[in-house]
């Protein structure tokens, strides 16, 4: 599995995860590895949504890893149990 954790209210740092994720998924290493994206900082004002980080990402042209955005905050805890179920999900198909 990689898990990519995106700050939701920093768009500059987005142009960077972008190009770490696609480095990621072209490893040979991590070539059948699925991707779970936690849009994290849910919590704050001015925040993207999963949904513009989905697109910002590209995430619809990955087609050899499965992958799963979901939104979180980390100080409550928000969003996390549903995309660490995803996570367990996945791995029972492995």
């Amino acid at each position: 599995f990689i898990i990519l954790v995106v700050d939701s209210t920093d768009r500059e740092r987005l142009v960077i995860s972008k190009e770490e994720l696609y480095r990621m998924l072209a490893h040979e290493d991590l070539r059948k590895a699925a991707l779970l994206i936690l849009a994290n900082k849910q919590d704050m004002k001015g925040c993207m949504c999963a949904a513009e980080i989905s697109k910002y990402l590209s995430l619809s042209s990955i087609k050899d890893h499965p992958w799963h955005i979901q939104s979180c905050c980390a100080l409550t805890g928000e969003g996390l149990c549903q995309g660490l179920e995803w996570m367990s999900s996945r791995a029972g198909l492995r």
